[in-house]
């Protein structure tokens, strides 16, 4: 029986495909991370066993608002999401509907996010239910991270 990779090493590479799928294909949904490879991430992520299961992009609108695309994901507990600042401004995945949110980073916070730089988070954390998110740095954008079982 030949020998078979690991399922970690299988993972990671998978993962590490799908980002780079993601960075080289990115211009079909208008996106482009020139040094999102280079940059050094603000992440949250300590799993080395996790498979990014979502992106979210932080982009900017016909009228220059930032916005999540998508706005709402739906994702497994434990599952990494990658997080791309696609806008003109430095922003943030902060849990929380805003600032004066009693919850707002305590459950999970990226961190400030340059433009064009990238972030990571593992949901391990997260009971099943619905998260709501904002930017810290403009709090007007909103998003929902929907953690399933």
């Amino acid at each position: 029986m030949p020998n078979r990779p690991s399922k970690n090493i299988v993972m990671h590479l998978s993962s590490l495909l799908f980002i780079v799928a993601f960075i080289i294909g990115g211009n079909a949904v208008g996106l482009v991370f020139t040094s999102a490879v280079a940059t050094t991430s603000s992440s949250t992520s300590s799993s080395d066993s996790s498979t990014v299961a979502a992106i979210i992009t932080i982009t900017e609108d016909a009228e220059r608002n930032t916005v999540f695309r998508p706005e709402t994901i739906d994702i497994t507990k434990g599952e990494e999401i990658f997080i791309g600042n696609n806008s003109s401004s430095p922003q943030s995945i902060t849990s929380g509907t805003g600032p004066e949110d009693p919850l707002s980073g305590k459950l999970f916070d990226t961190g400030v996010i340059n433009s064009k730089g990238y972030a990571e988070f593992v949901t391990a954390n997260l009971d099943p239910g619905s998260y709501p998110f904002y930017s810290s740095t403009n709090p007007s954008a909103k998003g929902s991270i929907i953690v399933q079982d």
